[in-house]
């Protein structure tokens, strides 16, 4: 019987107009792309074999009018969406899509927006000068883009400065590192100078990015320092004045740049401050046309070539960069041993190939959580899973027979809990509960923020926290769909289940409701999502974390949040996930009763709308934009549903807690605890 094989995995590159495939290939063949490059641009066809399909975006054909209607889109976005729109078919029929900086990955994410019947395949968007340009972005750009990657599947990065730094924009996001590697296919030889006394030493300096120092450059060479005599090539099409002992090109063709490569001694990368590993292009090229390098230490350049590749100087300090000028210029035996080693780096990590594969690896890795095979692997469980000790904790306050209804769906749980605990202001709220093995019993201060510090004190030896509502009715698979999830991914800290429905958007579920709920299969379904997706924040009906994460980071529910602590979820799943992924797990699945008894007084509750974004966003848990937003939405819905107000909630008492908060904000005395005041 024949073996079945899997089709081969289809990627679909997008890139930007002008790099197109046919369109670049011709350019190549023609030498009229500088430097040492690819048939096809960036070398991500190098990805394709029997198992892999690869297809690069195309460019089409345009005339004066469909090229303005281009540009006035890109104008208007910020990013070439007319392109990403053209290549649709390719994009929505491919298995996962790669793009090359974050102009075509935010372009990719709008056409998933405006298209929300089709499948839409895994992104892997990577950004290049994103982090660099995104302080001095207006407000609105900066809300649209975030918007949109934070739906990405994946955010990749070429330096891991710029990881980091977005680690604080897009907190708990899947990113990963991918080191950019060129054609290393050729090596060429450049035996070192042998210099005689006089002799100018050739300085060549080559790149159009607008983190280049060249005023940097100049000052080092002019003069060298013990009176080393030297003459400075820049290739650039940027224009500046160039003092007598420099000299500046505009190389169009590769038989131009290769001849200056040819006729210099070394190379020179001189960098403003950056994250984006600017220049790293250079200082490969470099390596493999045999010279040696001198780079200014930023960007995480380090992260690719060590000291023994490359010589750094700091940040625009002239005199170390005249210094590591005459240093190489009169020791020839380092400069080969330069070259050497960052060849051999470029042989097994940094060239093309590498970069391509790795595209690939990440690939099948998301494409892998969204088969029905991740799914049933799922079900099974590894032994990892299995034996994770998960506790669950549940904050309560007034709703005891609610309460025995959810600790009842807990013992149901295949993956049985390994302790549960109650924290409620009385005994009266735990009433009809006895403590006993794997049921513990706390009183502490009433506030959901306060309750959850006393539950985190008791986990012990567990390894994720559950945090349930008192009104939360879980699926019987809700904790081993938790385990399998943190198990099969260390970087995951945040989890949050998917809810199949939720009584708080409406009048509210009966625990009947509920368990009918959960086992209707046309409620209760199994849709074909991907068994883990980025998630922004833990919902706080139902989330998991990491305990050691939590112990290693000191965090804890802001107490300044009082009783009901309207967004304290957010606070701290965004604090947790600045150090790994918060996600949602979707075969983690229940149903939130949304009970009415128990609540925040709506005065209260509106005031709490308003004043709890706002102090969130100076805590830096709730970006501004986010918060403004919240605060907007609210605040229209109350004020329209106020005139045919529902009956079970005081959407009047919110409004005027609203307008509240808005008065104390512009009197500069807003903050959480005066909600308990009113």
């Amino acid at each position: 019987m024949p073996t079945q094989t899997a089709p081969p995995l289809h990627a679909f590159v997008q890139l930007s107009y002008g790099y197109g495939a046919r369109s670049w290939h011709a350019r190549w063949q023609k030498g009229e792309i500088p430097g040492i490059n690819e048939p096809y641009a960036y070398g991500y066809y190098r990805a394709a074999g029997p198992d892999v399909t690869v297809e690069q975006s195309e460019d089409r054909a345009e005339n004066p009018f469909s090229r303005l209607v281009r540009y006035g889109v890109r104008f208007v976005l910020g990013f070439d969406f007319v392109q990403a729109w053209r290549n649709r078919a390719g994009i929505l029929s491919a298995d996962v899509v790669w793009t090359h900086t974050e102009a075509q990955a935010l372009a990719v994410l709008l056409l998933y927006r405006l298209t929300p019947r089709r499948t839409h395949p895994p992104l892997i968007a990577q950004s290049v000068w994103l982090m660099d340009r995104w302080p001095h972005e207006p407000a609105w750009r900066r809300l649209f883009m975030r918007s949109l990657l934070s739906r990405a599947d994946m955010l990749t990065f070429l330096s891991p400065e710029n990881l980091a730094q977005a680690r604080t924009v897009f907190p708990g996001q899947r990113m990963e590192w991918i080191p950019f590697g060129i054609c290393a296919d050729d090596m060429t030889d450049h035996p070192p100078p042998v210099r005689t006394s006089g002799d100018p030493v050739r300085v060549l300096s080559l790149g159009n990015d607008r983190h280049r120092d060249w005023s940097t450059l100049m000052a080092a060479t002019s003069p060298l320092p013990d009176g080393v005599a030297c003459h400075v090539t820049i290739a650039t099409a940027n224009r500046f004045v160039p003092p007598p002992h420099v000299t500046r090109v505009t190389p169009t063709h590769n038989d131009m740049l290769f001849r200056l490569y040819d006729e210099a001694d070394l190379v020179v990368v001189p960098l403003t401050h950056n994250l984006h590993a600017s220049g790293i292009t250079v200082i490969e090229e470099a390596t493999l046309r045999g010279l040696p390098v001198i780079a200014t230490d930023t960007g995480g350049l380090r992260h690719y070539f060590g000291e023994d590749c490359v010589f750094y100087v700091p940040v625009g300090d002239a005199q170390a960069m005249g210094h590591a000028i005459v240093t190489l210029a009169c020791d020839p035996d380092r400069c080969t041993a330069m070259v050497s080693n960052a060849r051999e780096r470029m042989r097994t990590d940094l060239n093309s190939r590498s970069y391509a594969l790795r595209h690939v690896a990440l690939s099948r890795e998301l494409v892998s959580q969204r088969s029905p095979a991740a799914r049933e692997a799922a079900d099974n469980g590894p032994a990892a899973a299995r034996d994770m000790k998960i506790t669950v904790g549940i904050a309560t306050c007034g709703r005891p027979g609610i309460l025995r209804e959810t600790i009842a769906e807990l013992r149901r749980q295949t993956h049985p809990p390994h302790r549960i605990i109650v924290c409620a202001p009385t005994l009266q709220d735990m009433a009809g509960l006895d403590a006993a093995d794997g049921l513990v019993l706390l009183q502490g201060p009433r506030g959901l923020a306060h309750q959850r510090n006393m539950l985190l004190q008791h986990m012990e030896d567990a390894d994720i926290v559950v945090f349930f509502d008192d009104d939360f009715l879980p699926d019987p698979d809700y904790l081993a769909q938790c385990a399998m999830a943190f198990a099969s991914d260390p970087e995951i800290v945040v989890a949050t289940g998917r809810v199949l429905a939720d009584g708080a958007k409406g009048p509210g579920l009966t625990v009947e409701d509920a368990r009918a709920m959960l086992a209707d299969p046309a409620i209760n379904d199994t849709p074909p999502l991907p068994a883990v997706q980025t998630a922004w924040n833990g919902y706080g009906c139902n989330m998991a974390y990491r305990l050691s994460t939590i112990a290693e980071m000191g965090v804890h529910f802001d107490e300044r949040l009082p009783l009901y602590a309207w967004y304290e979820d957010i606070d701290f799943s965004r604090q947790l996930g600045r150090r790994g992924r918060i996600v949602r797990v979707n075969g983690a699945k229940g149903i939130h009763l949304g009970s009415k008894s128990g609540r925040t007084p709506g005065r209260r509750l509106g005031y709490s709308q308003v004043a709890n974004p706002l102090y969130l966003s100076r805590k830096g848990t709730f970006p501004l934009d986010h918060a403004l937003r919240s605060i907007g939405r609210n605040m229209a819905m109350n004020a329209i549903r106020s005139l045919w107000p529902e009956p079970y909630i005081d959407r009047r008492g919110r409004i005027i807690g609203n307008w509240l908060a808005l008065r104390d904000a512009l009197l500069g005395r807003i903050s959480p605890e005066k909600m308990l005041t009113l």
